[in-house]
């Protein structure tokens, strides 16, 4: 079904503070730059009860932290002053038709499917707990956050976009090379999920540099990569989502590589030829 999604640019600016709102939606969006704190904090629907996600750069992937407070402006204003500077950048917050128990419950089923999802790090430190609420209220909330993941989609934050339901087509795309034999699936938003089982070379070339080589380290560290016993692999313990064909491919094989001509499907035909030609 067509939707109607109205961005206003607060300060006229497409990177700045931006409200969003649906037709037929008591609730509203607004997409918060950390240097726009003192901007959002002059509006009154700011300073309603509501849930928030802050977004950060992370090593090898985003990270995210999900809350939500009786007054979301005055609770972002205290995430600024007591979280690093580089720990999150930009926060969504979704206020608007909620009160106390609807934020909690839209807290726990949001903070679950983000990390069945996979999609960021997560860096909430505790669990929250599912409150109670009666059917018809779990209706109202189920609906309300229906209208959140739609939104969060649009904005290109996939945090509850669950792989398995982000799969484009049957095709597993293959990447062999010296000590690397690696499986993925591409998603629909152009990223690659690597499949658990998948080796990596542990030698790496001197070329090889930047974000890959970050992943790698971290990956080493929280054994999403250990070794194989033969001293020429890696094996991945678990699916991950690379940001890129070429992010996956060279994080693999331990060098710079063009990852849209390097994965090949069962027949041989590149990513590039199945997608973009």
């Amino acid at each position: 079904m067509a939707q109607v999604i109205t961005t206003i640019l607060l300060d006229d600016n497409p990177k700045g503070l931006r409200l969003i709102e649906m037709a037929n939606w008591s609730g509203k969006a607004f997409v918060v730059p950390r240097s726009k704190l003192k901007e959002l904090k002059t509006r009154d629907d700011a300073r309603q009860p509501g849930l928030y996600i802050l977004f950060g750069e992370g090593a090898e992937r985003e990270r995210a932290y999900i809350g939500q407070s009786e007054n979301v402006v005055d609770r972002l204003l205290s995430h600024d002053s007591v979280r690093e500077d580089d720990e999150w950048n930009t926060a969504v917050v979704f206020v608007g038709g909620l009160d106390s128990t609807f934020i909690k419950y839209l807290e726990s089923i949001s903070l679950d499917l983000a990390k069945k999802a996979d999609r960021y790090g997560i860096f909430n430190t505790a669990a929250p707990r599912e409150n109670s609420l009666s059917e018809a209220q779990k209706i109202v909330a189920n609906e309300y956050f229906e209208r959140i993941k739609l939104i969060m989609g649009m904005l290109g934050y996939l945090l509850f976009d669950v792989v398995s339901e982000s799969v484009v087509g049957n095709d597993i795309y293959y990447l062999k090379t010296e000590g690397t034999d690696a499986k993925a699936q591409l998603l629909d938003d152009g990223s690659l999920n690597v499949l658990v089982g998948s080796t990596a070379r542990i030698r790496e070339t001197e070329t090889f540099s930047g974000w890959s080589k970050v992943a790698r380290r971290k990956f080493i560290e929280d054994k999403t990569l250990i070794e194989s016993g033969d001293g020429i692999s890696y094996v991945f313990t678990k699916d991950v989502v690379f940001r890129s064909p070429s992010a996956a491919a060279a994080t693999s094989s331990g060098r710079p590589i063009n990852g849209w001509t390097a994965w090949k499907d069962g027949k041989g035909a590149t990513l590039d030829q199945n997608i973009r030609q």
